[in-house]
């Protein structure tokens, strides 16, 4: 269910869902108001269209919006993907393919459900994004989940955990080595706190980098996709405190 956000908390509403309207006394006729009044009245009209300033959000079939900031840029930013339409308003969707149409294949990101959405004035950082060659190394791997685990694996019927990662990122005209630990020789290392989408997480039984045997691909939230072991299926797995990575780092 979508909800309002009228954007104006502690506002009056009279019985038809409309903000109570106020009157102000009415100059005397043929009187011209101060100048001073009129920069008064200039500036809360400036205040209101501000307020009203944002991006909404439509779900498919859906009369009702939710006010929501403006992306920084085009592109996946955690939840949806954003682009801007003909006359140059910010949309979004959830779906991949959506996105492609209509941004004729320029990719940036990911997702599934769907909507849509407009906006006016509105600026707001978002959540770092997969430029489009991550991403599409993204959906490569996405694309493998369910194939067995193939020790030295490089598809297309299995894949080892390297095998996988290399394989994706070709996709994406992103060259990397076939090995784990150099795989994350090749990366930009990153902290936690700068994971997005399409970085690499790795794990090492001594802590060190020589010591690497394992790679996967970050989806977010906390999840990741891997070819995990023998007698295992690609899938999607959650980053758990168990079983924590000790390296991170970006292709």
């Amino acid at each position: 269910m979508t909800t309002v956000n009228t954007g104006a908390p502690g506002a009056a509403d009279d019985a038809t869902g409309q903000p109570t309207a106020t009157t102000s006394p009415r100059p005397a006729r043929g009187a011209r108001p101060s100048r001073a009044a009129r920069v008064r009245r200039g500036i809360g009209m400036v205040a209101v269209i501000a307020a009203g300033a944002g991006v909404i959000g439509l779900g498919t079939g859906v009369g009702t919006a939710a006010a929501e900031p403006a992306p920084a840029h085009a592109g996946w930013d955690g939840s949806r993907y954003w682009f801007k339409n003909s006359q140059g308003q910010w949309r979004w969707t959830t779906h991949y393919d959506i996105y492609l149409a209509r941004t004729g294949g320029s990719d940036t990101s990911s997702g599934s459900a769907s909507g849509s959405g407009s906006s006016a004035d509105a600026a707001a950082p978002a959540a770092p994004a997969a430029d489009g060659d991550v991403e599409a190394a993204v959906q490569f791997a996405l694309a493998q989940l369910g194939k067995p685990f193939r020790t030295a694996g490089n598809g297309p019927d299995g894949y080892d955990c390297s095998g996988l990662v290399q394989q994706a990122f070709r996709r994406g005209d992103i060259e990397l080595p076939r090995v784990a630990n150099d795989q994350y020789a090749a990366t930009t290392p990153v902290t936690a706190s700068q994971l997005r989408r399409g970085d690499l997480l790795f794990w090492s039984d001594d802590g060190s980098a020589r010591g690497i045997h394992h790679v996967a691909i970050y989806l977010g939230n906390n999840q990741y996709v891997e070819a995990a072991r023998p007698g295992t299926l690609i899938r999607i797995s959650g980053i758990s405190s168990g079983y924590y990575p000790t390296h991170m780092g970006r292709p």
